[in-house]
């Protein structure tokens, strides 16, 4: 994300987070990766909740502190209420990068007879006591030294956490671009189509390379109609698509 965003972020307020916690709560399994999007944006929209989960994680050992959770084959959360907020916001957002599955973590760690009821669980488990924990953490906020300097750093915060998400995204966008002119190498028959479709991929190739955000919209655009002309029936390349659509949308943000 840009530098600039932070400059828009809201200065305080506490609701659509809960909002969005309740979402979460209240949802069933099907639409659940959707509702932690929309927890996660309302943090990122928020500047003292940016800030707030940036003093948690502050120092915070992501690996070690899972595989201490899961020790016993079952998943407990920290006692320590800021480690517990560090622990369930990181495995949030592994969920919303697909770095990890949502349902492969529910049935290892929260299996019950359905994904529905291993769902349930894991927002009676997880979610519902990460929420009691923001609440009191955010009530004393402003008192928080460490809270107070990274709001006061805000901007260089927010880059030294999204340069390697962003770095991720703009790697896994290019390869999924490479696999699509590997493709229409070996599908697309006529000359001019194929350079048609390879100038609209060079095109968003260039743009990301460039960090060019308004190019990257445009020529991403162009990629679209070009894959849905040429490949409208093709499942592979509609999964490859998927997986472009998801890094532009976080690129641009």
């Amino acid at each position: 994300m840009r530098r600039d965003y932070i400059d828009t972020m809201k200065a305080d307020g506490f609701g659509e987070f809960l909002t969005a916690c309740e979402a979460i709560r209240n949802c069933k399994f099907v639409i659940a990766e959707h509702k932690i999007s929309g927890l996660l944006k309302a943090i990122a929209d928020n500047k003292r909740l940016y800030s707030m989960f940036g003093a948690a994680l502050y120092g915070f050992d992501y690996k070690l502190a899972f595989t201490e959770a899961i020790g016993n084959g079952v998943f407990l959360l920290p006692s320590e209420p800021k480690k517990a907020i560090a622990l369930v916001f990181r495995i949030l957002l592994d969920i919303d990068e697909g770095k990890m599955s949502l349902q492969n973590f529910l049935e290892a760690y929260f299996y019950s007879v359905s994904v529905n009821e291993s769902y349930a669980r894991f927002c009676l488990e997880v979610i519902a006591p990460f929420e009691t924990y923001c609440r009191t953490m955010f009530s004393q906020s402003d008192g928080m030294p460490e809270l107070a300097e990274i709001v006061a750093d805000s901007a260089k915060a927010y880059d030294n956490v999204n340069g390697k998400f962003r770095a991720n995204l703009k790697s896994d966008a290019l390869n999924c671009l490479a696999t699509l002119v590997e493709i229409a190498d070996s599908v697309i028959t006529g000359a001019i189509d194929r350079a048609e479709f390879k100038a609209c991929i060079n095109g968003l190739t260039r743009a990301i390379g460039s960090d060019d955000y308004d190019g990257i919209i445009s020529a991403f655009l162009g990629v679209k109609y070009a894959v849905a002309y040429f490949f409208r029936s093709s499942r592979s390349v509609l999964e490859i698509y998927k997986k472009l659509e998801y890094d532009i949308k976080h690129l641009a943000d």
